[in-house]
């Protein structure tokens, strides 16, 4: 459903506006660029987290590491019945299968890369909204519910995920640039939208992170572009919650 975000880049590093001139993609919005500084920054870029992810489907426990362009994710957590954790890095990926080490091909590598950043993305937006292949619209400000919000849309170039036809819609608030809310498509049988209210905002070890009340739809044909309050009033109900537990943020040290 998510993966269509996640193929992007390797690991979570941020794109400078240059390199994301030379590797495709639009040019960075300067609300997105604030976004990002605002939420973490270059903690973002060298630190290493540990922290669980739970939702509806379980727990999940992630460790992440970014040092530049180098990056290390793992996570463990339920999958078909069993536990199964996963670590990717910039080389290679490894997988075990209730603590036992589970043979993997190359060829098996991108899903299990998807299966790992699916629970790692969310949690560390609005990072990698400057990545290479990141396509991103301005929509400028929206009253909602009394707000200003400032809305930015987000697809990807064709052939930069599994998932490319997906769209997502960002909300941040105009003077801070901190992430509000955020919605995204997602295709399948028989598709849907997925609506994210932000709350419980912490900072830990300078990052800013959130939980989220997943709101959703399901039906064939439903577009990001349709969301607004009276959408969401009357057509989405609330999915599940996701509780970011037991943060921990360790800056590396310096070069």
């Amino acid at each position: 459903m998510v993966q269509g975000l996640l193929i992007l880049a390797a690991g979570l590093t941020a794109a400078a506006p240059a390199a994301a001139a030379e590797q495709g993609g639009s040019q960075p919005l300067e609300i997105v660029s604030r976004a990002i500084e605002h939420h973490g920054g270059e903690v973002y870029r060298r630190s290493e987290t540990s922290v669980e992810l739970c939702s509806g489907s379980g727990c999940y426990g992630m460790n992440v590491r970014t040092d530049g362009g180098m990056y290390r994710h793992e996570v463990s957590g339920p999958y078909r019945g069993g536990i199964r954790a996963v670590r990717a890095d910039n080389d290679s990926v490894s997988v075990s299968w209730q603590g036992e080490p589970v043979a993997a091909t190359s060829e098996e590598w991108q899903s299990l890369r998807d299966w790992a950043t699916a629970r790692i993305y969310f949690a560390f937006l609005p990072y990698r909204l400057n990545d290479p292949g990141v396509l991103q619209e301005d929509l400028g400000i929206e009253e909602w519910e009394g707000r200003r919000l400032h809305r930015v849309k987000v697809h990807f170039e064709a052939g930069s995920s599994t998932d490319a036809e997906d769209e997502y819609l960002y909300w941040f608030d105009p003077d801070t640039a901190r992430l509000e809310q955020f919605a995204y498509s997602f295709t399948g049988d028989p598709g849907g939208l997925r609506f994210r209210r932000l709350s419980n905002y912490r900072r830990v070890g300078g990052i800013l992170f959130f939980d989220q009340a997943n709101l959703g739809v399901e039906g064939a044909g439903l577009t990001v572009d349709e969301i607004d309050p009276a959408f969401v009033d009357a057509r989405m109900r609330q999915v599940s919650k996701v509780e970011l537990r037991g943060i921990e943020v360790s800056p590396l040290p310096a070069e």
